[in-house]
């Protein structure tokens, strides 16, 4: 059973009330809403019905929620005596990761987990921000390195390094020592992901402050795309500095980017050896960000 899809009606039983619920779980309210109906479609039963003020639970609720309670409770002291006993971690880890941290952190990862705990294998998945918090809602990956634009990590999250936003042109786009102000930036036609993208949220910002709009030729979901495009048409694009190409003139911008490390255990019913896997992983990533500072 889908851990994320308890965790969610639970949320909502003790709340009694779906926003609230997704306000204490930290996730979207249409995610609780999706978890919920999920579970009730798999149960074959329904779990809630509203009212006035909210939500009621159903007989078939008030009798699942105590009973998940207490094994939600069960795992976490399984898992905690698993950890104390030392043995050798095992186990499928899936990683989500954003195509500017992507290269070297995978291949980093891969050798230091590979030599130190041969028994986790990985499982890789390049995405931007939103699609991979899409896939650890629904289960699809236990954790993920996401982007985080000028916000704090939000719960469950560990903030992994922080990292300049640089504007992208080709050779010879800027001269030496050349300032690029935000006004100037909307002049040039850009190639930017397409909404909703965290990038293209933190950049709405400042647009409205400044009074333009951005000149937004392209609209891509691909950084190989967007780099191509900067190259071989003369667009201009706005990338974390791990995601610049070695042969691009670059700008530097107001550094308004964190890359965060979101992490959640999820799926179907997960040994606690490959929750120990997680734990490893997750520290690994931790201190090759800190390595980099």
């Amino acid at each position: 059973m889908n851990l994320r899809r308890i965790e969610a009606f639970l949320a909502v039983a003790d709340a009694r009330n779906i926003s609230r619920a997704a306000a204490q779980i930290e996730v979207a309210q249409s995610v609780v809403s999706r978890h919920v109906a999920a579970l009730e479609s798999q149960l074959g039963c329904r779990l809630f019905e509203r009212t006035g003020r909210g939500v009621a639970l159903t007989q078939a609720a008030e009798r699942l929620a105590p009973r998940l309670r207490a094994a939600i409770e069960e795992m976490q002291r399984a898992t905690g005596e698993a950890a104390e006993i030392g043995n050798e971690p095992s186990g499928v880890v899936r990683l989500g990761v954003v195509p500017s941290a992507a290269r070297p952190l995978v291949g980093l990862l891969h050798q230091r987990l590979a030599a130190r705990h041969p028994r986790i294998a990985l499982q890789f998945v390049e995405g931007f921000s939103n699609p991979l918090e899409e896939m650890m809602a629904d289960g699809r990956i236990d954790l993920a390195v996401v982007n985080r634009f000028g916000r704090m990590a939000r719960r469950g999250e560990e903030k992994l390094c922080t990292i300049d936003s640089m504007v992208i042109g080709a050779p010879g786009a800027f001269r030496p020592g050349q300032e690029l102000s935000f006004r100037q930036l909307a002049e040039r036609p850009l190639v930017l992901a397409m909404r909703p993208n965290a990038l293209r949220v933190a950049l709405d910002l400042p647009s409205k402050k400044a009074g333009v709009q951005l000149r937004v030729a392209v609209e891509s979901d691909s950084l190989l795309i967007m780099k191509d495009l900067v190259v071989q048409s003369g667009l201009f694009t706005v990338l974390p500095r791990l995601g610049v190409v070695g042969n691009s003139a670059i700008m530097n911008v107001e550094p308004i980017f964190a890359l965060v490390l979101a992490w959640a255990v999820l799926g179907q019913a997960i040994a606690p050896s490959q929750v120990a896997g997680g734990l490893i992983v997750v520290g690994t990533v931790m201190w090759l960000g800190l390595r980099r500072r």
